[in-house]
């Protein structure tokens, strides 16, 4: 084998080696690619999972306010001469009520942040 076919021979094995290269590389590419795809499916999926729970301890939440003020409703229709106690029991139920809505939502909102 002479110098010149030889020479013929390795730069055939180097373009042979840079189109793998190529390949390769590509390949890294898309793989890199699908790796930032599926991270960011993975984080829009946890952002729903948080709205859902954010969205069920408001729903728990409101139905206790409800709760709460049919009870204190039922009590001003039936005591009409017990106006102003009802009505500390109305506002006392309402402002805690309020409150626990308030910490709740708060509370999802920070988990949905973080």
């Amino acid at each position: 084998m002479d110098t010149d076919s030889r020479i013929a021979g390795l730069q055939a094995q180097i373009e042979e080696l840079k189109t793998k290269q190529d390949i390769l590389n590509r390949k890294l590419a898309r793989a890199q690619r699908d790796q930032w795809q599926n991270r960011i499916e993975d984080l829009e999926v946890q952002v729903h999972l948080g709205a859902m729970e954010a969205n069920d301890r408001a729903k728990a939440r409101l139905e206790q306010l409800r709760s709460r003020w049919a009870e204190v409703r039922s009590q001003v229709d039936e005591a009409s001469s017990t106006a102003s106690e009802v009505g500390e029991t109305l506002r006392d139920g309402l402002e805690s009520a309020v409150r626990e809505l308030r910490v709740a939502l708060l509370e999802s909102k920070a988990r949905i942040s973080s």
